[in-house]
């Protein structure tokens, strides 16, 4: 059985990723998808914000809803797909998460979408794709 790890942010992007990966999976006799959404809160909100006081755990639990949101939005691009599919939602920094996931599910793929950067805007900011990308052990489709 092949196992297969799709990486959501619910961006444009990605839903395109899921769609691609859909048709790939309609084709395959045996798939397992992993789809996951990494929750991420900048460091900046647990403190260091000056006299403004955040609420870090509202923050995280909205944050949550919305990313298990994603991941429904997601799981119904794959309609009729006849596929094992698991949903996993985490937190904390996005590739890192991803590609945990991806060594504890030992998984065959990577999938996930582009933000479709400006080459200076790569420089600069980097992406969440381009670092699994960079740092992954196991191949990486990225779908644009």
């Amino acid at each position: 059985m092949m196992r297969i790890l799709l990486a959501t942010d619910g961006s444009p992007h990605a839903l395109r990723a899921a769609t691609f990966l859909a048709r790939l999976a309609q084709e395959a006799r045996e798939v397992e998808l992993i789809v996951v959404h990494v929750g991420y809160v900048p460091a900046a909100a647990y403190g260091g914000l000056g006299s403004a006081a955040v609420d870090v755990v509202g923050l995280e639990e909205d944050l949550e809803r919305a990313g298990r949101e994603i991941l429904e939005v997601t799981v119904r691009e794959f309609g009729t797909v006849d596929a094992w599919i698991t949903k996993e939602y985490r937190r904390g920094d996005p590739p890192s998460e991803i590609l945990a996931v991806a060594t504890a599910k030992n998984v065959d793929l990577i999938v996930m979408g582009c933000r479709g950067l400006t080459q200076l805007e790569g420089l600069i900011l980097g992406s969440v794709s381009e670092r699994v990308l960079h740092r992954a052990r196991r191949p990486v489709l990225v779908v644009r």
